[in-house]
């Protein structure tokens, strides 16, 4: 529903001033610290009106009033209409993006780095490749009969996998099989990998048939596997911070709800469905997570290749700063793509 010029001004007046104290908002405030250009009767008529639409609401304790879900949600896709091209800089960020090795390493300091300059709390998922390519293969003898397999792929991701074979295996029998698996392998998705691209490998590694069959099938369920993506939660503490949640023992239900990763998991994915880039919100009501109904949750997805991969999110109070939040996540995403567009995918 659309407000009205000055109802939607008196709605504003009344966010900002809530976000700035965490005090209910009465008219004279309004009228004090808001150049409105009406009086405080008036504004105590439109608020009576805000009141009853269900943009605001009155706390128990207090003569002020407070914005509802519905009044927040109405703010913040003004927001996200009006906020097109608002980019907000974050210091340090482009040097530690530049300086990182890998995406994993990348994404837990950005973590940290998001959570210092919003003050919330930052939930980051691990790349979830569709259609991820091979970049290098190496086997490491760790004993005679145990190779370590290690397969990293796009954003530098690494996987490690233990396979046991029937006897030993000289170092430069190794070092041949990895030049044969690498050689036909690389650049590769595992769709890509077909019965005659096997059979060829096979032939290749001769008496080795048996161990680099063994290799090929863990390389296979290290591109075919999408259940271990992790999520990185930081500045989880800062919740703690802020006034709606000094009640202790709803504070500490939120801060292990953030340790729950498979149901961050399903929340961060579930926000941002396929909208590759999009800035998307939940507010109060509208998060399915009990624990999270005093929250508000701002995630946006970051891609590898122009494939959507991972999701970011940050959660706080409903007060939140969306404005400079929502900046602070558009520099964040635009800094880390340019990094996994650059060369060879985070190398």
């Amino acid at each position: 529903m659309e407000l009205n010029d000055r109802k939607m001004k008196i709605l504003q007046a009344i966010i900002s001033s809530y976000f700035d104290t965490a005090e209910p908002v009465g008219s004279r405030t309004i009228s004090k610290n808001y150049d409105l250009g009406i009086s405080p009767a008036t504004i105590r008529n439109e608020m009576s009106d805000l009141e009853e639409l269900g943009f605001i609401v009155q706390p128990h304790t207090s003569s002020g009033r407070i914005p509802s879900d519905k009044g927040y949600r109405l703010y913040v896709d003004i927001l996200l209409e009006n906020q097109k091209a608002q980019i907000k800089k974050i210091a340090l960020l482009e040097d530690l993006v530049q300086k990182a090795d890998r995406i994993e390493s990348l994404l837990q300091d950005i973590g940290k780095m998001l959570a210092k300059e919003t003050h919330y709390a930052t939930m980051i998922s691990t790349p979830q490749y569709k259609s991820s390519k091979i970049k290098n293969i190496q086997l490491i003898c760790l004993e005679p009969t145990k190779l370590l397999v290690v397969v990293v792929t796009d954003g530098n991701t690494i996987k490690n996998y233990m396979i046991n074979i029937k006897e030993g295996i000289e170092q430069n029998i190794l070092n041949r099989l990895t030049f044969i698996l690498n050689e036909h392998l690389y650049g590769l998705t595992v769709e890509q990998i077909n019965l005659p691209l096997i059979q060829s490998i096979q032939k290749y590694a001769e008496a080795n048939f048996e161990v680099i069959t063994k290799v090929l099938d863990v390389v296979c369920q290290t591109m075919q596997s999408t259940d271990d993506t992790d999520i990185y939660t930081s500045g989880t503490t800062n919740i703690l911070k802020f006034p709606e949640f000094s009640n202790i023992n709803k504070a500490m239900e939120l801060i292990d709800t953030l340790e729950e990763k498979s149901a961050l998991k399903t929340l961060l994915y579930s926000m941002t469905g396929n909208e590759d880039g999009k800035i998307k919100i939940k507010i109060g009501e509208e998060i399915e997570v009990a624990e999270m109904k005093e929250c508000s949750i701002i995630t946006t997805s970051y891609c590898i290749g122009g494939e959507m991969v991972g999701v970011i999110g940050i959660i706080g109070p409903k007060r939140m700063d969306y404005m400079n939040t929502i900046s602070s996540l558009k520099y964040l995403i635009n800094s880390m793509e340019k990094k996994l567009l650059k060369g060879d995918k985070g190398s």
